[in-house]
């Protein structure tokens, strides 16, 4: 399994976050991210072990917000009994200019408080998790950009799908065993792992030991029709995913086609038949056909 990080932050600091995460994706990097776990009554603590375990590195971003927030003890004593471990490696990420945590204190960070010297600290961010950095694939994007994407998911009343639904492709050319630790289900006898709960249903298709194409059904959109338009950007941002990362090739009512030409990865989104739900489906098999 390829190089992964755990972005641990306050839901305030979101669109910085959403940013920091398409583009630390950008170098190969899988990326839990942790925004849409983090409601009312969960149990914080449970959550960030849940991750912890499938990943790499823990990186914290430090504002005004997160060290206000009462569970960023608890998501930072549970990382550093990891490290402490040899498990994981925190990564200290400043948003603000704020006072750290007396057991960060005299650790390296990553500094994003100037806007200026983003792609130095992306650099540094990247390089320290043993992956070089290539500027050339970090697109110009701004804030707004993905941020369409969720506000066309917001305005068709579909919420923004936390893990293991957040950004699917993700598990695109993963080893099956791998996946099963991270999604918490077992391949079946046909090697498809399925997940589902009352928002999503995810079907990971296994080809080897490797999954190669990965199908979600937005479950509340069901019953739609083929002969009905539909907005293909709000079930791409429910994903949180932005419609400026792709391109569309091809668009009839019942599909909408798109190429990611950095991923060299095919998206669709569909209604596969009438009484469905409206599906997005990933695979690098058929792009470019």
């Amino acid at each position: 399994m390829g190089t992964s990080v755990f972005l641990s932050h306050n839901h305030k600091d979101k669109v910085f976050v959403r940013r920091l995460a398409i583009d630390i994706e950008s170098h190969g990097i899988r990326v839990w991210l942790d925004e849409a776990e983090m409601k009312i009554g969960d149990s914080l603590v449970q959550k960030i072990r849940e991750g912890i375990d499938n990943v790499d590195y823990f990186a914290v971003i430090l504002s005004s917000n997160s060290v206000q927030a009462p569970w960023v003890v608890n998501e930072l004593d549970v990382a550093m009994n990891y490290q402490i471990a040899g498990k994981i490696k925190i990564l200290p990420i400043i948003l603000e200019d704020v006072e750290l945590p007396s057991f960060l204190v005299g650790k390296l960070y990553s500094n994003f408080s100037k806007i200026d010297s983003y792609d130095d600290e992306l650099k540094r961010l990247v390089t320290s998790m043993g992956i070089a950095f290539n500027k050339n694939v970090v697109a110009a994007r701004t804030a707004s950009n993905l941020g369409q994407s969720l506000d066309s998911a917001n305005m068709v009343g579909l919420p923004i799908m936390s893990a293991p639904f957040h950004r699917p492709y993700q598990y695109l050319g993963m080893v099956l065993s791998d996946v099963e630790k991270i999604v918490g289900v077992q391949a079946n006898e046909a090697r498809n792992i399925i997940v589902e709960n009352e928002l999503c249903k995810m079907v990971l298709w296994g080809e080897g030991n490797f999954v190669s194409f990965v199908e979600v059904d937005l479950l509340q959109t069901a019953p739609h029709s083929q002969s009905e338009e539909f907005n293909s950007e709000a079930l791409l941002g429910a994903l949180s995913i932005g419609i400026h990362e792709l391109e569309l090739v091809r668009k009839r009512t019942d599909f909408h086609t798109y190429y990611d030409h950095k991923k060299r990865m095919k998206v669709t989104a569909s209604c596969l038949y009438d009484g469905a739900p409206l599906s997005v489906s990933f695979g690098t098999k058929y792009y470019n056909m």
